[in-house]
């Protein structure tokens, strides 16, 4: 189980980082500001919870 979580820390990572570059750099993509904003907020946050949680350890119970 807990290797299935890793794969989709890392799908959901590639597939953010995607979504985000496509945003920024496509040239004839034009989002409106507000939807740029919420998804740099959302990429943010996401981000930041995968990469700072705290891996528990190999001998508790997972709930």
């Amino acid at each position: 189980m807990k290797k299935a979580w890793e794969d989709v820390k890392s799908f959901v990572t590639v597939v953010m980082t995607l979504g985000l570059v496509a945003l920024l750099f496509v040239p004839n993509l034009n989002p409106p500001t507000e939807i740029v904003a919420l998804y740099c907020t959302s990429y943010g946050s996401i981000m930041t919870y995968f990469f700072t949680r705290i891996k528990k350890e190999s001998g508790e119970d997972e709930k």
